[in-house]
């Protein structure tokens, strides 16, 4: 118990410092580490893991009031925490794996079409776990993951498709977001699709996953065989959920697919073919997205942590001057350069910027910068470039 005890105080320590990122900590992967983490202490009774369990919560709570989706960063800050808990908590002891309780049919056949465990009527609370999702009509057949495209869902609900949808929601990552996605799949008979679009996770690649869940099923230790993410293992699972899904559920790839209105096509097909025929799918042909931009109109703006910029011109020396400053309003750095790009980068580069609205203010800004310095125009930061020469 000592090795175990010291272990899990180490990851305590990395998930307290991986919170203190910015970027992490209301991100859905810092936020499902922590919920699966904690899950796995409920049974260690020693004080000193419980008082740790109860920070690890206090934390997960504060971080779901703000919870965003995966940003996809290449690396993965929870991921290492997370593997070493998992091989320390998992492995031969089955105390602390949590107990999965699955519906029965009452027949002892397969001739009802879907597998016996799970014939059943929808459970009273349906979704039966929660996660990013829209329920439509839980008698409908097909249930629609849009992975990393968090706005999919919505425009599926503007164009009236949830009467013919029995759940739709997005999926960043590799390992609990499928164990959520499999639990809520299988756990409604009624469902015999599920649709992947939208584009996938780049750092976790969980439609990836899925397909290849699908494809070549799961390894003894409930690693995903041929997954590419860094963590694809399903260990807070049972085998039966997951053998369920891959008997009954059809996956239909459109990864990268987000029109609308071909999603409704394949949607309608699912709806209309009998049971064991196979499905007639227009060609797959990817459409870019467009996006109507938006005014930023009054929106309230929200400080950057890092602080914030004044920008100036140096006529004199034909440079642009970029000067930091901090939240309390103190000259931190002056950043003097000849291009908007190369200010921009180096601002980055050396952590002054951590929100990406305001990266895009300072590159836009600085821009207006450079152009008011080329032509010898005025320029006063967050005003429109003026004609009058200099």
């Amino acid at each position: 118990m000592s090795d175990q005890k010291e272990t899990i105080k180490l990851v305590h320590s990395e998930l307290d410092e991986v919170r203190q990122t910015k970027k992490c900590s209301s991100c859905e992967c810092l936020l499902d580490v922590l919920e699966a983490v904690t899950s796995d202490l409920k049974n260690i009774n020693d004080p000193e893991i419980m008082a740790i369990r109860a920070e690890m919560e206090s934390w997960h709570e504060e971080g779901n009031k703000k919870r965003h989706s995966c940003l996809g960063c290449e690396v993965c800050l929870p991921i290492k925490p997370y593997n070493r808990a998992s091989l320390i908590l998992s492995g031969d002891n089955n105390e602390l794996q949590t107990a999965i309780s699955v519906s029965h049919c009452s027949c002892s056949c397969d001739s009802c079409g879907i597998t016996a465990v799970y014939k059943s009527a929808v459970p009273e609370k349906w979704p039966i776990v929660e996660g990013n999702y829209l329920v439509g009509n839980p008698s409908a057949s097909v249930a629609v993951c849009t992975l990393a495209d968090t706005d999919l869902p919505v425009e599926l609900k503007k164009a009236g498709m949830l009467a013919n949808i029995a759940i739709v929601g997005s999926l960043a990552t590799e390992n609990l977001g499928i164990e959520r996605m499999i639990r809520n799949v299988v756990s409604n008979p009624n469902i015999r699709f599920l649709i992947l679009c939208g584009r996938d996770s780049r750092g976790h690649h969980a439609g990836q996953a899925i397909l290849s869940l699908k494809e070549h099923g799961i390894e003894t230790n409930m690693r995903i065989v041929g997954a590419k993410g860094p963590r694809p293992v399903l260990k807070n699972i049972a085998m039966e959920e997951i053998e369920g899904f891959l008997k009954n559920i059809t996956v239909i790839d459109e990864i990268s697919t987000q029109d609308v209105s071909r999603l409704g096509e394949i949607i309608h097909e699912c709806l209309i073919r009998p049971l064991n025929e196979a499905l007639v799918l227009p060609p797959k042909f990817v459409q870019p997205k467009t996006v109507e931009a938006k005014s930023a109109g009054s929106r309230n703006w929200i400080c950057d942590p890092e602080g914030f910029f004044l920008i100036m011109l140096d006529k004199e020396s034909s440079i642009i001057v970029c000067e930091h400053y901090n939240e309390e309003g103190i000259l931190n750095e002056v950043i003097r350069g000849n291009t908007a790009e190369d200010i921009v980068l180096t601002a980055i580069k050396r952590g002054l910027v951590s929100r990406l609205d305001h990266a895009a203010y300072l590159g836009s800004e600085l821009a207006k910068a450079e152009t008011a310095l080329g032509l010898e125009l005025s320029y006063i930061q967050d005003n429109p470039l003026s004609t009058n020469r200099c």
